[in-house]
């Protein structure tokens, strides 16, 4: 039996999703509940990896085991073994050609940032931004990205662990309201730091330091040598996988 998994979680105690020699992952943690309730290992698959600080709202795992449960039944007792800044929100059985990392049609993230007055409510969960930004010039420079291209001045994956690093970006759109803006990023798929170094970058070019034609140039001669904004982690959100 094959099962998919939807989790939410708050990163910010977290080494990232992906166990790591470092610190505790959010995978130990699920695995840790799984073990409880299979009484043995299970080792899950993750739809994308998310660093340390990073949240996620729709991240999909599945993992295999001959044991059949409801997936209900399944949801609450992983849910009664993590700890409240972990939830599962579904639970269900799939085929065996479904895999949480190669079905991956498209990717959704978002990126909050407080324009306004510091909040202590609000830090962990967005980046508090204490430059006056062009938010038109955001949206022009957001534009560039539209459409498929090499992105490798955008993230921090070598060409040699990814060689092809070709992606599509399907929408880029920044909404303000009030203080807050909210930045939503879909595409096909995402490298090392990708989404925070093109909010990175944009923020630049919003408070003079890059122009249009900087950021231009970046999507049209890739180029691991440009410098990058790699903004905060915790503004960022892994909202929704589509298979």
């Amino acid at each position: 039996m094959r099962y998919k998994v939807t989790v939410s979680y708050d990163g910010n105690n977290y080494v990232g999703f992906q166990s790591q020699i470092n610190g505790l992952a959010i995978q130990d943690v699920i695995e840790k509940a799984l073990k409880k309730i299979f009484v043995k290992d299970i080792r899950i698959v993750m739809s994308s990896r998310t660093d340390a600080g990073v949240h996620a709202i729709g991240q999909v795992f599945h993992f295999d085991d001959e044991r059949i449960i409801k997936p209900e039944k399944l949801q609450y007792a992983i849910n009664s073994s993590t700890p409240p800044d972990i939830y599962i929100s579904k639970v269900e059985y799939v085929d065996e050609n479904f895999h949480a990392r190669f079905s991956v049609k498209e990717k959704t993230y978002r990126y909050l940032i407080n324009i306004g007055e510091y909040d202590v409510f609000k830090n962990g969960y967005a980046y508090q931004c204490h430059y006056k930004l062009d938010i038109d010039l955001m949206k022009e420079g957001a534009k560039l990205y539209l459409g498929t291209h090499d992105f490798g001045s955008f993230n921090t994956s070598s060409y040699s662990e990814y060689p092809n690093q070709v992606r599509t970006i399907k929408e880029f759109k920044i909404v303000q309201k009030k203080d807050m803006l909210y930045i939503t990023v879909t595409g096909t798929g995402f490298l090392r730091n990708m989404v925070r170094i093109m909010v990175g970058t944009l923020i630049d070019l919003a408070r003079g330091q890059k122009g249009l034609a900087d950021v231009k140039k970046m999507v049209d001669v890739p180029s691991k040598n440009t410098r990058r904004y790699n903004v905060d982690p915790h503004g960022l959100y892994l909202v929704k996988i589509k298979y």
